[in-house]
């Protein structure tokens, strides 16, 4: 088995797709979490002054999609052949926009970043919704799977999932136009693989 260790704060957050990859693949890695108190004396130490990243068999990678990516291909996430490998990076890449979109609201809320939320809410969340929503419920239908991509469970479910958990954490309407992705994070939260850790996990 290869040594692996995944280091991010005590959030599910950039690397939680990444922690998903490796438990439904059920590899045993070393889940490092650390205390935002402790991040400006850890944050020079790093290669990049930023985490998530991943030690995988004495090598280094950075930046969150890499993880993924990586992981997914190694562990059979990440599409059944290379055209489908690619519409999958698509996805994926289309939900990190959306992620970006959305942040300048999500973080407000959250209190790590400045600004009024209910200010926020209508350009960076509401308006954004009406624009994203509508092209994942097209993958989701297109699919034919119940997940995103033609084949079924890939990585991207876990990117996109992830935000809307966590969307729907801050603001329990958000689906409201869009039912069929409350039946498809049950899909995935019920993935036999991966079950007993969203039952086990922080929210």
């Amino acid at each position: 088995m290869p040594k692996v260790k995944l280091v991010y704060f005590d959030a599910r957050g950039l690397a939680e797709a990444s922690r998903l990859i490796l438990h439904h693949a059920n590899v045993d890695f070393e889940d490092v979490r650390i205390q935002h108190a402790d991040w400006p004396a850890l944050k020079p130490k790093t290669k990049t002054g930023k985490i998530p990243y991943l030690e995988f068999d004495g090598h280094l990678i950075v930046e969150s999609y890499a993880m993924h990516r990586f992981l997914a291909r190694k562990y059979g996430l990440a599409g059944k052949d290379e055209y489908e490998q690619a519409v999958v990076d698509g996805i994926a890449d289309v939900s990190k926009d959306f992620y970006a979109a959305v942040a300048p609201w999500m973080y407000a809320v959250m209190g790590f970043r400045p600004g009024n939320p209910e200010e926020l809410k209508k350009e960076h969340l509401y308006d954004n919704l009406e624009t994203y929503l509508p092209v994942f419920s097209t993958f989701l239908k297109e699919s034919n799977s119940g997940f995103l991509a033609p084949s079924g469970l890939t990585w991207a479910d876990f990117v996109f999932s992830e935000l809307i958990i966590t969307l729907l954490g801050l603001e329990s309407n958000v689906l409201d136009k869009h039912p069929e992705f409350k039946e498809y994070i049950k899909r995935v939260k019920n993935v036999p693989e991966l079950k007993e850790y969203y039952l086990s996990r922080k929210e």
